[in-house]
């Protein structure tokens, strides 16, 4: 595990990751081209990630869960997913994801109502609601405040009633419970107005449109819009209360955008495999490819990149797992070293695939090989959570006071 250096030092930390490895050499890789168009074969390798205890990770074993809560441990499990699947390794998060609002909240009632239902050998996924067809990434843009929010939920006796519409959420339709970010009549249409409610699947006034068609992740995420059509809850499904839930929602945003930084490096880890593979099978001036200077070269820069990369994310991660001294994931800080941890992973994803078609030629262009795959799943990463410009505007905000209406 020299990959991963010195940020995983726990023994059962390294034992796991290192079975998550074993299991995708031997069932995703054979299967990354499957996984792109057959349910099914995401279905019994979901269920074989379940088995190994995935999907119980991140629950504290008094909820029956395996308690491993680590970020770099977290991380490193996610890159080595994403190398056989990205989408895979997005599945094996959303529902982590979603609790972490309930769990960052202490909310024991909500804590001992749901996670139980995740915390066994049936599969099941959890969907975070967040985007909105009006508003799109300012919902996750901090400097918003909660103000583009469409999604209302209005207080109607013990129980809230939600009213509005979600788009591109992952998981939508297939969910088993939905974390929905909306607002109430709380505050003035700012951070204390926003609220995560959590709403069950199968409640009458919940209903989807039909899946997203996609370039990338088209099996492994689905995609759909969410209606919500004055859904009734009970009044304790709310995650935290006004105020609470902005900063919940702000660590939420935190986390999602460190994950995907191994997420993304995974498919370029992939690449790297496959080129450095490939280039010592083919020659031309009496040697192989990858032992000419330039191609050696090229390869050196995709390394380079990755490690880099891999290194900055992981330092992200020891950060998280150490509030003490770098403070909540839901404060500048944080936030803005998880946006840069996330815009650099993708950057790098996005020149490893190019050189690798660069070295590959056509082969590296064609459908035979996975460079393409990796490519298409790859790019959504970098797209979601606000995109990598909100990322970058993020890791300004972390800087200095940012106010885009003030004068110097």
């Amino acid at each position: 595990m020299k990959r991963y250096g010195e940020f995983l030092t726990k023994e059962e930390d390294l034992m796991f990751v290192d079975t998550v490895r074993k299991f995708v050499d031997k069932e995703v890789m054979p299967a990354r081209n499957a996984l792109d168009e057959d349910y099914s074969v995401f279905e019994t390798i979901n269920q074989g990630l379940v088995n190994l205890g995935i999907q119980r990770r991140g629950f504290s074993e008094a909820h029956g869960g395996l308690g491993i809560r680590s970020a770099p441990t977290v991380c490193a499990i996610t890159e080595e997913i994403s190398r056989g699947d990205a989408g895979l390794s997005l599945h094996c998060l959303l529902t982590p994801w979603s609790l972490a609002a309930a769990m960052g909240a202490k909310n024991e009632k909500l804590m001992d109502k749901f996670i139980p239902m995740f915390a066994s050998d049936t599969p099941r996924v959890g969907c975070m609601a967040i985007t909105e067809p009006a508003g799109g990434c300012n919902v996750e843009d901090s400097a918003e405040k909660a103000r583009t929010i469409r999604t209302r939920a209005r207080r109607d006796g013990d129980e809230w009633v939600i009213k509005g519409e979600k788009i591109w959420p992952s998981a939508a339709s297939v969910a088993d419970l939905y974390c929905v970010v909306c607002t109430t009549d709380d505050g003035n249409n700012d951070e204390d107005s926003l609220a995560l409610i959590y709403v069950p699947k199968d409640t009458p006034g919940l209903s989807f449109g039909k899946p997203e068609p996609k370039m990338g992740m088209r099996v492994t995420d689905v995609n759909a819009a969410i209606f919500f059509d004055d859904v009734r809850v009970p009044i304790e499904n709310r995650a935290g209360g006004p105020g609470i839930d902005w900063q919940l929602f702000r660590g939420n945003i935190a986390w999602g955008r460190l994950t995907s930084a191994p997420m993304s490096l995974g498919c370029a880890q992939a690449v790297l495999e496959e080129v450095i593979e490939y280039t010592g099978t083919r020659a031309y001036g009496g040697k192989a490819v990858r032992n000419h200077s330039l191609q050696g070269a090229m390869i050196a820069d995709m390394a380079i990149g990755i490690e880099s990369a891999r290194a900055y994310y992981m330092s992200v991660a020891k950060m998280f797992d150490n509030r003490k001294v770098y403070g909540g994931v839901n404060e500048d800080f944080l936030l803005g070293k998880a946006s840069a941890a996330k815009v650099y992973a993708c950057d790098v994803t996005e020149m490893v695939c190019a050189k690798a078609m660069e070295l590959m030629g056509s082969y590296g262009y064609s459908t035979q090989a996975p460079i393409e795959k990796y490519l298409r799943d790859s790019k959504i990463i970098q797209l979601w959570l606000g995109g990598a410009q909100l990322g970058r505007l993020d890791v300004a905000q972390s800087l200095y006071p940012y106010n885009p209406v003030s004068k110097p």
